[in-house]
């Protein structure tokens, strides 16, 4: 059988990238151009490589976990190990699912795509067509899954608008389910935001009766979390009663904010 490094290198580039950007979907992470073409780019350098040196098989696997590391780390710029290991996992599920997909794909449309591939090219050429036929089916496949998946999750984009202070804030927030913060003297369930946000930063700077310090308490940390009373939350056209705390945390998957599914 001959392997053609190019057509493998953009094989492998196709299918990293598609399964990188489906673990974004699924994990909530924002999606960095650069970063994800650069982190396929790594991928696919790897899977001619690993051809090439033919490594024994308890080598190959240690190498190929520790590849689908770095892979993610390019492409999501994760430092903490518990984000890596996650994404790690969900990004090397991701690609075995697609691998599967693609050949279920390809036993049903090969011959049919065979036929039609092969009677316009000459005799004896060797042709990529079908297998980058077979990549984009499986892309619409997958991505079709993950969006069925995503919708089936608990988890609910709200608009909340926030006036604290003499300023109005208006977030693009995430329901979480597992954001089961309260005040502990008013007992109000907690709405979370970066600490470098605007409104992050305003909570900060306020130095009055209208600041509260929230406990937390998680499976890797615990501390204390500065906080404000807001003048009012309002979710979905609706006037709730929350306090507003920031965490070091900036990025909720492409959120302002979360906010406790109680709220809603």
């Amino acid at each position: 059988m001959i392997l053609y490094a190019d057509v493998l290198f953009a094989i492998n580039f196709s299918m990293d990238f598609l399964a990188l950007f489906i673990c974004s979907m699924i994990m909530r992470r924002r999606i960095n151009k650069k970063r994800i073409i650069l982190a396929s780019f790594f991928g696919a350098i790897y899977s001619v490589v690993d051809v090439v040196l033919a490594l024994q098989a308890f080598i190959k696997i240690a190498i190929s976990v520790s590849v689908a590391v770095v892979i993610c780390v390019i492409c999501y710029a994760e430092s903490k190990i518990k984000s890596i290991m996650a994404l790690c996992v969900m990004y090397l599920f991701t690609s075995a699912t697609l691998g599967g997909i693609m050949s279920l794909v390809y036993t049903l449309f090969n011959s049919v795509l065979s036929k039609i591939i092969d009677k316009h090219t000459y005799a004896g050429a060797y042709n990529g067509a079908r297998t980058f036929i077979i990549i984009g089916i499986t892309a619409i496949v997958a991505v079709i899954f993950s969006r069925i998946l995503l919708a089936k999750k608990d988890l609910k984009n709200i608009a909340v608008q926030i006036k604290l202070a003499d300023e109005s804030y208006i977030l693009n927030a995430l329901c979480d389910s597992g954001n089961l913060l309260t005040e502990p003297i008013s007992g109000k369930a907690v709405i979370l935001v970066g600490e470098e946000s605007k409104i992050g930063k305003k909570i900060i700077s306020i130095e009055d009766i209208y600041k509260r310090y929230i406990p937390y308490k998680d499976a890797n940390s615990e501390g204390i979390l500065k906080g404000a009373i807001p003048n009012e939350v309002v979710i979905n056209n609706k006037k709730v009663t929350a306090v507003i705390a920031t965490v070091k945390r900036n990025d909720f998957g492409g959120f302002d904010a979360l906010v406790p599914s109680a709220l809603l």
